[in-house]
């Protein structure tokens, strides 16, 4: 019955990747939305953020999951996973930390055409990501 607390370290990742993925696919559709109406925007801000906090657990998770695996056959398809979802996961914190200073000074860049294009940018590579890490499971 606790046979699972074996396998933790290896289970983890699946739990723990979709969160980001879900949290900023919510954000993009917020910032959609919020061209019409007013409460979106804010709502997006606070799921962008939850969707950074969440990307470098999912990666730590990952490393850790795909350790024992790194000599087998499965390593050509590992590296590229791990090398763009971290490329990936830094991409998101400076975008955070970009508009975090942007919202300081009043000007945050989640308003404009420009962000959109690049969230937009942002779920391909999830989707490159996701497809990735689809091939290591299926």
């Amino acid at each position: 019955m606790v046979d699972f607390l074996f396998t933790l370290t290896q289970d983890l990742h699946p739990m723990v990747v979709h969160f980001p993925i879900v949290l900023f696919f919510l954000s993009f559709l917020m910032a959609l939305v919020g061209l019409k109406r007013p409460p979106f925007p804010e709502m997006e801000w606070h799921l962008f953020v939850l969707a950074t906090i969440a990307s470098p657990v999912a990666v730590v998770t990952g490393i850790i999951a795909h350790r024992p695996y790194e000599e087998s056959s499965l390593a050509p398809v590992i590296v590229p996973h791990q090398l763009s979802a971290i490329l990936g996961t830094l991409a998101l914190i400076a975008l955070a930390v970009w508009r975090y200073a942007g919202r300081r000074k009043g000007k945050d860049i989640g308003r404009q055409n420009g962000y959109r294009m690049v969230a937009l940018l942002g779920l391909v590579w999830i989707f490159f990501v996701g497809g990735t890490g689809g091939q290591l499971v299926y």
